[in-house]
């Protein structure tokens, strides 16, 4: 009868019954597979937190030694190759804010940066990319403060995307204008002229 099994019959059935072979059970399969997809998830999630640790570990370094470049010796200037091609400062800018900067006198210490990482997408081709938003302590003599440093990846290699100097005692400034607006009103005294 080829592979056909006999059954007993219920009252009132045929004489005979034919019972379907018995199918192979895919449960191992599934087990085996859903540990496999698990491992490869797994995997995949630790190899891209390692990828992310090491890309905030760089932009912690380069926004430290970029952070003492700028306190030490101004912003980079307009058109230097660190600036991403997003940037549009004029050098008058650039100047203005240096010397913001340097009101607040030397930096005496430096706090360890810390980074947030974040990627977009966007329709427009020049938009989509991925950025380090980067901060870290300073403490100058006349006053502590934060400095800020956004990146953005153009063309797999980090530029910067912005540089802010934050000071919280603002009387620094009042102070040099206090003192600008005290010389202006000082009348100069015209040098007395002899005849003989």
């Amino acid at each position: 009868m080829g592979g056909a099994i006999m059954t007993d019959n219920k009252p009132g059935a045929a004489d005979y019954q034919y019972a379907p072979p018995k199918r192979k059970s895919y449960k191992v399969w599934w087990i085996v597979g859903g540990v496999v997809l698990a491992l490869i998830l797994l995997g995949t999630c630790v190899r891209g937190g390692v990828s992310l640790y090491q890309a905030i570990s760089e932009r912690s370094e380069a926004t430290r030694d970029l952070a003492e470049r700028v306190m030490e010796d101004g912003l980079p200037p307009a058109g230097d190759p660190i600036y991403s091609h997003r940037v549009t400062a004029a050098q008058a800018d650039i100047d203005k804010a240096t010397r913001y900067i340097q009101h607040f006198g030397q930096v005496t210490e430096y706090g360890d940066p810390g980074c947030n990482m974040r990627s977009t997408a966007d329709i427009n081709k020049e938009k989509p990319s991925t950025f380090a938003d980067c901060a870290l302590t300073i403490e100058a003599e006349q006053s502590p403060g934060v400095v800020t440093v956004n990146w953005v990846k153009d063309n797999e290699d980090w530029k910067v995307w912005g540089i802010y100097v934050r000071f919280s005692d603002q009387s620094v400034l009042l102070d040099k204008a206090d003192q600008a607006d005290t010389q202006a009103e000082e009348p100069s005294t015209p040098e007395e002229t002899h005849t003989e």
